[in-house]
């Protein structure tokens, strides 16, 4: 009879001790992948290398193979209408991490965002934590200066090109000429 009572014990105690566990899974403290120290706007404005208000126009997801992450990054593309803080094109670029679980922003096509960002390389970036907001905001209120306007847009690589091409094709049809005409402007003997 001992035995029986230490055998319902036993498993009474696993019993508890696999349902606490379960319970402390389950109401456990959540935990994100993405934390930010806490900052005003002020402070987030001066970290910033480059502030601006734009609309987003397009959003070029990341090219990846196999894996897919929340971290992959995608590219922004903004109509900029006015800068705070450093330099920026009326189309300018930014990244991000794909999702908001990697510390991404989430952005929407066809809305205007206030975008904090940093400059790393060739690479304009922002995330959750560089106060980066939705809509417009009062510079003043983060300790910027009014907006001024964008720079304008450097020529594309594919227009310089094109350029290149025609002073080319005019240069060598010049010369064509100029050898042509030297060709038969020489007396026979």
């Amino acid at each position: 009879m001992v035995r029986g009572a230490i055998v319902t014990n036993v498993v009474r105690l696993l019993a508890f001790a696999v349902l606490a566990g379960a319970l402390s899974l389950g109401l456990g403290s959540r935990v994100d992948a993405c934390s930010c120290v806490q900052q005003s706007g002020a402070q987030q404005a001066a970290r910033a290398d480059v502030v601006f208000r734009g609309t987003v126009t397009v959003i070029e997801p990341p090219i990846t193979g196999l894996v897919i992450s929340s971290a992959d990054p995608i590219s922004i593309r903004f109509a900029v209408d006015a800068v705070y803080k450093g330099m920026a094109t009326r189309t300018f670029w930014v990244s991000t991490e794909r999702s908001d679980a990697s510390c991404g922003f989430e952005f929407l096509v066809g809305r205007q965002y206030t975008v904090f960002a940093r400059v790393s390389g060739d690479r304009v970036q922002t995330d959750i934590c560089s106060g980066t907001l939705r809509g417009g905001l009062d510079p003043a209120s983060v300790a910027l200066p009014a907006g001024h306007a964008t720079r304008e847009d450097p020529p594309s690589t594919a227009l310089i090109a094109i350029i290149l091409v025609a002073l080319g094709t005019t240069a060598a049809a010049a010369l064509g000429a100029a050898y042509r005409g030297r060709k038969t402007s020489v007396p026979s003997s």
